[in-house]
């Protein structure tokens, strides 16, 4: 081997090290995942809370998720899941009408809580003997068909699962019978929710 081959495969080699140390180093500046599930024995107690504490965050998060899914999957699931609508979730509950709004593809009018103030005989709906009248009512307030809060405002009237007719009204803001309707609407996998301020529909029997 001749000197200038000599030095120049001396080079080569040289510069074949400070590659290897090079890259040795930032292998050891990249940080390592940690499995949350299985920290390191050599943690320290605050850096294995902080793990932890990551750890459930990231299960609740989850968790929430998951609910608010399943929440989307019905008019029905959204009522019964929503604390602003308990009381007409507990009404829809007991009626015979729970698997249409589940799964028929509906428009449900999802009075609030506060919009059974004016309603204080609500209750008496629940009493054995008295499934006509919460069917009627309930049924009064679903819409077989699926729109959006637009569409709902954009006709003069609309066919209820009770076959009534519910009248709308464009003056002063948009009521439904005479209850104030809140704009917007939410959209779920078999039907939409309009939220309203007051009950649509009273049974006969308990004007």
């Amino acid at each position: 081997m001749t000197t200038k081959n000599l030095i120049s495969f001396h080079s080569i080699m040289s510069w074949g090290l400070v590659f290897l140390l090079m890259v040795g180093c930032v292998d050891s500046e990249v940080p390592q995942t940690t499995d949350p599930t299985n920290p390191p024995a050599k943690m320290s107690p605050a850096g294995r809370e902080n793990l932890e504490r990551r750890a459930r965050e990231v299960d609740r998060l989850q968790e929430l998720n998951q609910v608010e899914v399943e929440n989307m999957i019905s008019p029905y699931r959204y009522a019964i899941s929503t604390p602003r609508h308990d009381i007409f979730a507990q009404l829809i509950q007991a009626s015979s009408h729970s698997r249409t709004i589940h799964g028929s593809g509906v428009t449900l009018l999802c009075p609030t809580n506060e919009a059974f103030d004016n309603f204080k005989n609500w209750k008496l709906l629940m009493r054995k003997g008295n499934q006509q009248d919460i069917d009627d009512f309930v049924a009064n307030h679903v819409i077989p068909t699926v729109m959006t809060y637009e569409e709902f405002k954009s006709r003069e009237s609309h066919t209820t699962l009770a076959n009534t007719s519910i009248e709308v009204s464009t003056r002063g803001g948009i009521t439904a019978n005479g209850a104030h309707v809140r704009s917007g609407h939410v959209s779920t996998e078999n039907g939409s929710v309009i939220g309203v301020d007051d009950v649509v529909f009273v049974p006969v029997s308990m004007r």
